[in-house]
This record gives C-alpha cells, sequence and structure tokens, in this order.
C-alpha cells in the first residue's frame, strides 16, 4: 500500500487535506509557531508543515494574516473602490 509520500507534489494535496480536516475548517496551529490560524485562505497557515499541524488555537494570538482576510470579507474585500 502507498504512503502520502509517493509523488514530490503530494505535500500540498495532503496539507489542505490536513487543514480541511480539522473541525471542518476550525483553528489550526503550529508548535512551532507563536499564532493560530482559522482563515483557509491564510499563505501562512497553509505552508504548516502537514506534520507540525495541531488542531485548536494553542493558547495562542490569532494570526495577523488570518485577521487581516477575516475581517475583508473575502478575496476582493476592502480593496474595491480604491
Amino acid at each position: 500500500m502507498g504512503g502520502a509520500t509517493d509523488s514530490v507534489g503530494g505535500a500540498t494535496d495532503s496539507l489542505r487535506e490536513t487543514t480541511s480536516g480539522l473541525g471542518g475548517g476550525g483553528p489550526w496551529h503550529s508548535p512551532n509557531s507563536d499564532v493560530y490560524h482559522n482563515n483557509p485562505s491564510c499563505q501562512t497557515g497553509n505552508s504548516i508543515d502537514p506534520e507540525n499541524v495541531r488542531q485548536g488555537t494553542g493558547g495562542k494570538s490569532l494570526c495577523g494574516e488570518c485577521e487581516r482576510l477575516n475581517s475583508s470579507g473575502g478575496p476582493v474585500g476592502n480593496l474595491t473602490g480604491l
């Protein structure tokens, strides 16, 4: 049986599965970071190695990138009409 490391491109796919598998988009964090993430569009949160992804906030502060994404209301957010 094949493992999760069968292909080089598999790392990104397994990370998406890991973060999306955390209770339907709930908060996640890395033990190596001072912040937690709760926005699936956060580049920083999505760059955590799958083996370091932990469910929950870990008692950490919200990532600044997640905070901006959450307050923008979507991909276009507050940039419209500038």
